[in-house]
């Protein structure tokens, strides 16, 4: 059986330029549904190259100016290089997450990956956090010496550095040190935002926030080098982050350029299944027992229920709860559990115990098999049929409620226990 999806699906690399794109036509844009009450909704991409001189989509990036970067990998980033020296970032004063001065200025003689990015967020950006975390990790010593990870805060409604703290602090990148997430008063935040091109929505009446997920690469003479997005591409953890490691090292001189840990992109990696298409089958290690690993393909015959999670994901908390008490309500009904790049699997397990979730979890280290189910942020829920076959794809926290009633709408042989 198949059913309609409760969000948007359509993650094409491509779209169509629109008021949103950003100054001189040259940035990629992910236009993502972020915030304390939206779900990740990857809408739309817009990549083009300043000037007009070429464009970057779907893995047509150039790459001419990043020697390391593979053309895979540059698909995986949405890269588009700019022509030439690049031109020159604009600086900004704001204050990091530790209460300090910050400006791009201060970082001249480093690379710098500058991204955007909201502070109440939990699920795409909550994305870009592991990323920065396990890319940090493949720099090395060597690497993380010469390149830093500058944000740029996007949410008006929290813009005190103890929000940006908070964020830091719950995502994993409080020891990070090379990590500086950039905030101040809404009308500065507003003019980097200007000068950057970046998208901001916000609503007032839910404090929630839509913004574009530009990331800069700008080289150590402070010129802007390359940009890129992070969205639903970001999932795939390892190889996003090697390639977001090697595209700011090869910004550094060539006698500063560390050898970057990690998976490159693998040549043609697709998009991952959609609705109505083969759950693809995985066999992963599982959590509680890592020598036992869980095949989906011994799941074939019944209805099976994955939700996709991490330790570091705050809604995820809240949601292993409603999880833990729907899933025993009908044996028919498999509940597994994917814990997707956990930087702490003792962390990951302490928060299954205090859940009470008695299912099977297992472990997607890299996020690749997240990225094969088009997961876009977390907590993300797929429901599969007993075909095997993906039915739908729920973005985002459920309660119990929203979870029992979403099995009675999919799943018509769900017998729901209790009252």
């Amino acid at each position: 059986m198949t059913g309609p999806t409760i969000s948007p699906s359509d993650t094409s690399s491509s779209g169509t330029t629109g008021p949103e794109a950003s100054r001189s036509g040259r940035r990629g844009l992910w236009f993502a549904g972020l915030g304390v009450v939206l779900a990740a909704a990857l809408v739309a991409v817009v990549l083009s190259v300043h000037g007009g001189s070429g464009t970057a989509s779907g893995g047509t990036a150039a790459t001419g100016t990043l020697p390391g970067i593979s053309p895979a990998s540059a698909a995986l980033l949405s890269l588009s290089p700019l022509p030439g020296t690049g031109e020159v970032a604009k600086d900004f004063h704001l204050t990091d997450q530790r209460g300090q001065p910050v400006s791009l200025s201060q970082f001249r003689g480093s690379s710098v990956v500058l991204s955007f990015n909201d502070d109440r967020c939990t699920d795409v950006c909550t994305l870009l956090a592991e990323d920065v975390v396990r890319a940090d990790q493949f720099l090395g010593a060597a690497g993380r010496s010469h390149v830093v990870f500058l944000s740029v805060n996007v949410n008006p409604f929290f813009p005190a550095p103890a929000a940006t703290k908070e964020w830091t602090d719950q995502n994993g990148l409080g020891a990070v040190a090379n990590w500086y997430f950039a905030t101040g008063p809404v009308p500065t935040l507003q003019a980097v935002w200007k000068d950057y091109g970046v998208y901001v929505g916000a609503d007032p009446k839910t404090q929630s926030v839509t913004h574009g997920t530009l990331i800069e690469y700008i080289d150590p003479e402070g010129r802007i080098r390359a940009a890129g997005d992070f969205g639903q591409n970001a999932v795939d953890v390892d190889p996003y982050s090697h390639g977001l490691a090697q595209a700011a090292v090869d910004l550094l001189p060539a006698a500063q350029r560390p050898a970057v840990a990690g998976p490159q992109a693998p040549a043609g990696g697709g998009t991952g299944a959609g609705l109505g298409q083969q759950a693809p089958l995985f066999d992963l290690a599982v959590l509680a027992d890592p020598a036992t690993k869980l095949s989906l393909v011994g799941e074939r015959g019944q209805p099976v229920v994955l939700n996709f999670w991490a330790s570091t994901c705050v809604n995820c908390r809240s949601e292993l709860k409603a999880f833990a008490q729907v899933a025993t309500q009908d044996p028919k009904i498999h509940f597994i559990g994917v814990d997707v790049a956990d930087p702490s699997s003792a962390a990951a397990t302490a928060l299954l115990h205090s859940a009470g979730a008695a299912y099977p979890t297992v472990v997607d280290s890299g996020g690749q098999t997240a990225a094969r189910y088009q997961v876009a942020g977390l907590p993300t829920t797929v429901y599969i049929d007993e075909t095997g076959k993906i039915a739908v794809v729920h973005p985002g926290a459920m309660t119990a409620e929203q979870l029992t009633y979403t099995l009675g709408q999919f799943f018509p042989n769900f017998v729901p226990s209790g009252p």
